[in-house]
């Protein structure tokens, strides 16, 4: 009777065990449950572009992280082409006309340089001006200087005749293909010495101009 009742003491010992260890386990289930959470996704960082267009005869868009060198892709037309130049016609001046439009999405600088040195032997007996159309009349931003050097970077002038550090992205000041302050003109006319240098005859002079944009 005893032995009767150890076993069933012990049975009901083993369910009630069994029993608080399920409470238990569903007790530390229920906190997992119970725990919140937020997150802020979808974060995503993403650059501006620096592009420009030159245009002389047709567009050519800048190209980024490599300055041209020589001929070839990366520069755009000649925007001048003089011939039969002689000390007694109207060849001299001669010139031509940039058109510079910002079509990227940053506001950027803009200068103009001669990075090698003209080349031919007429160069020495001729002069470069270049002008710009701005807002308060032309400005000057490369003033007549003798044709046989090279150019150094020099900034140019936006369309209100402010520092091109104000050129803006598309739809303001100093954008759009035409606006006066995207127009250069460059001016080739005959130095003092044109006239009286007869090893001029037939000789040649040429030239590059880059245009340089960079990130205000």
């Amino acid at each position: 009777m005893e032995n009767h009742t150890s076993k069933r003491s012990l049975r009901v010992a083993l369910v009630l065990g069994t029993a608080v260890a399920g409470t238990a386990l569903v007790g530390w289930g229920g906190l997992a449950a119970w725990q919140a959470y937020t997150e802020n996704a979808g974060n995503s960082v993403a650059a501006g572009t620096l592009v420009h267009n030159n245009y002389v005869s047709s567009n050519c868009a800048s190209v980024i992280g490599v300055a041209p060198v020589g001929v070839g892709p990366g520069w755009c037309s000649a925007f001048m082409t003089i011939t039969g130049a002689d000390p007694a016609n109207s060849v001299l001046p001669a010139t031509g006309v940039v058109k510079i439009d910002n079509t990227g999405t940053l506001q950027s600088t803009f200068s103009m340089s001669m990075p090698s040195a003209p080349t031919g032997s007429l160069c020495a007996d001729l002069t470069l001006q270049v002008t710009s159309l701005s807002a308060g009349g032309p400005g000057t931003p490369y003033p007549t200087t003798a044709l046989s050097t090279t150019m150094g970077a020099t900034a140019v002038d936006n369309d209100a005749g402010t520092p091109s550090a104000t050129w803006s992205p598309n739809g303001t000041a100093g954008t759009g293909t035409g606006a006066t302050g995207n127009t250069f003109t460059f001016t080739v006319a005959a130095g003092a010495g044109f006239a009286g240098h007869y090893a001029d005859s037939g000789q040649s002079c040429s030239f590059s101009i880059l245009f340089t944009q960079t990130a205000a």
